[in-house]
Order: C-alpha cells, then structure tokens, then sequence
C-alpha cells in the first residue's frame, strides 16, 4: 500500500485517527460493515474517533424515502428488471457517464460534512459515497486518504474508481476485475468482506438455546430474508414443515410487520417448533445455534454465515449481485440454491435425513472460505500512520 498520504494525515493528526465511514442504507449490510471496522478500530486504537454517516444525510429525508421504497419495490415485484439494469449499469458508456454527474451533484451536498467532521481518513462501504469521494479528489476539493470496502462476493463497475486509495475485497477475483478498470493490484487487498467481532467469536450453544428456549436435540432451520423483510417466509416455513423429521423453525421477519402478525396467526397450525421473530440484534447467536440458514444470498448475510460454518439454502437469488453471490458460494460447495418452494422441501429433506453427510460437507467448506479477520485487517491498515510512526 502507499502510505504517502496517510503517513501525511497521521502526521497532522498527531495519531488521532478520526474515522468517518460513508455508507448508504440501500440494504442493512453496507451499514453493517462499517460498523464491523468502526468496531474494530476502537478495539485497536480506543482513542480514535469515528462516525457512520449514509449517502441519505446529505439529501433531502423524503427523496431518500422515496428512492428507498422504490428500490424495495422493483426488488419484490420486478427482479428481472433489476437484473437488466444491474447488468446495463455493469458496461454501458452512458451509465458511466449518468454516475459522474450523479456523483458530482451528491459530491457538492457532502462535502460541507466532511469540512464540519474534518476526517483524517474516509471509508466508504457503499458505491454510491464512493463515486462521490472519487468525485471530489479528482476536483481537488478533497486530499484525506479514502478506502472503499465492497460488500459483496463481486463488483460492480460503479464501484471502481482508480481515485481512491485503496480498496479492500472479498476475493481475488474481484482484484482482477479492479486491475482491468485502472486500480492496480498495488490499491487492493483480498481480505473477505468485514463482519462483526461477535459472528468470530465462539459462543456457548447450550446457553443460548436455554435462552432462546430451543432443543439441542432437534435440528434448527433459520429461515430469513433481510432487515426489510422482502422474501416468502410464510411459503418456506410451511414447506420446511412438511419434512418427516423433528426439527425447529425459527423465522426471523425483520420490519416486516405484517408477515410478523401472519406467521404467529399461523403459529398454532404448525406440527414442528415455530419461532418468530421481528427485527432482532443477535443473528449472531442465532448463527451459532441453527444448522441451516434459508435466505437471500446478500453479501453480508452469506459473509457472517460462512464465518459461522453456517450451510445455505438460497431461494430464487435476484439477478445482480445476489446471482453473483450465489455463484461464488456453489462454485466453493458452501451453499446449495434452489428456485421454487417445492424444491426448498426437497433439499431440505436431502440434508437432514438421506444425506446427512452432505450438510457435514457444506458446514466444512463454509468455514473454508469464511474471513472472520476481515474488519481486524481493514482497522489495522486504517491505523497503521497513527500507529507506527
């Protein structure tokens, strides 16, 4: 890494780091993997200072609704679509184009912040605040060393700007991808995708079974769809009930509220274990206890649960970033992908009681290719000018 300008700030700064994260809440896990690093910078260096601001802050509150409630919207009702665009947006010159100015226009409403905060370093976990920090140092408006951190198992080229300093990735695949774009290998480093200390750490199972007053003798499914609750819990969880053998359900509905009342009408109809849960703070121990997890295949869910040696079944992965995730995870054996509710039966019924061996192999190669170190490594290169001077 070229530490030229960061030696610079750790200079100024008279090794006080002050850390501002810029993410985007397009999605829980861009804002989850600033708050791993943020974590992991206080851990090591309990005197720095940090902050997490989101793309949305420097906006007017109801554009950032509405583009929010859109976004949510195409991905329930018109996931092809989303693909299209995800895919245009991945190669097409006018799309490139359409981001410069975007990130110009956002570019000048963040910049006060950032004069008001005066960081001695940026990170961006999202690619839109990337496009806008890149946007600024190519002004010369901007000269605070930045890293971006992708949160998914690829990346899109609208997160690829030769501007920024460095860039922390999932593989070395997407290495390759950044090398073709102008950001030489020198900028990057395969790290794995940054989650929280607590999906790292080994936990007691026994006692959080007890608290969460499930059976160590019964297998426990972990059946959610993200903090927005876009996913068909109801249909999964009544497939999974279907299997011939004692196990337990726990569905997580996050802010979905009406799926939240339905599945605890549905409650009483159910022969196995039926656990239901809102928007909760400890998916880490619900990790450690479950022996498999149904869910959508984002980049930070599939990252804590291969940190956890947690198997996936991922349902009808949206084209985009979900079938590139869902890609990765099949090509190294840790996840198995089915397509329609049937089929969610089918696998399931596969692993737990004709071929228990298969989710042994699954659950190893999970661990496999899991990167608990990763906030650790992106905090210690955040660090190093305050640190080592």
């Amino acid at each position: 890494m070229n530490y030229t300008r960061l030696a610079e700030a750790g200079d100024n700064m008279s090794k006080l780091a002050r850390v501002l994260f810029i993410t985007a809440p397009i999605g829980s896990g861009h804002i989850r993997a600033a708050q791993a690093i943020s974590k992991a910078v206080h851990e090591q260096s309990p005197q720095a200072d940090t902050f997490i601001a989101n793309i949305f802050d420097f906006i007017n509150p109801a554009i950032g609704g509405a583009i929010l409630k859109v976004y949510l919207k195409v991905l329930e009702y018109l996931p092809q679509a989303y693909g299209m665009a995800y895919g245009w947006g991945n190669s097409n010159k006018l799309a490139l184009l359409g981001r410069e100015y975007i990130s110009r226009y956002m570019a000048g409403k963040m910049r006060n912040f950032i004069d008001k905060y005066s960081p001695s370093v940026i990170v961006c976990t999202h690619a839109t605040p990337a496009g806008m920090v890149a946007q600024l140092i190519k002004q010369q408006r901007l000269n605070v060393p930045s890293f971006a951190a992708v949160t998914d198992f690829t990346v899109h080229r609208l997160w690829i700007y030769p501007e920024l300093d460095y860039y922390f990735v999932a593989n070395s695949d997407i290495q390759r991808v950044l090398s073709c774009c102008g950001v030489s290998e020198k900028q990057s480093q395969a790290v794995g995708i940054p989650v929280d200390a607590a999906f790292t750490s080994n936990q007691d199972r026994s006692s959080i079974l007890r608290t969460l007053n499930l059976n160590e003798n019964q297998k426990i499914i972990l059946i959610m769809g993200g903090g927005a609750g876009v996913f068909p819990l109801e249909n999964i969880a009544l497939a999974c009930d279907e299997i011939d053998t004692e196990l337990q359900l726990v569905v997580v509905a996050g802010k979905n509220t009406v799926m939240y009342k339905k599945l605890l009408d549905l409650k009483p109809k159910f022969r196995h274990s039926l656990t239901v849960l809102g928007f909760v703070d400890n998916i880490h121990e619900l990790m450690t206890v479950s022996d498999v997890l149904i869910s959508k295949p984002g980049g930070m869910t599939s990252a804590e649960a291969l940190c956890k040696g947690l198997p996936m079944i991922i349902y009808k992965p949206i084209p985009g970033q979900e079938a590139a995730n869902t890609k990765y995870l099949l090509e190294h054996n840790a996840a198995l992908a089915v397509e329609s509710i049937s089929q969610v039966k089918t696998v399931l019924t596969n692993l737990l009681i004709k071929r228990p061996e298969l989710l042994r192999n699954l659950r190893n190669n999970a661990l496999l290719i899991g990167k608990p170190n990763a906030a650790d490594i992106i905090a210690r290169h955040i660090l190093a000018p305050f640190t080592h001077k």
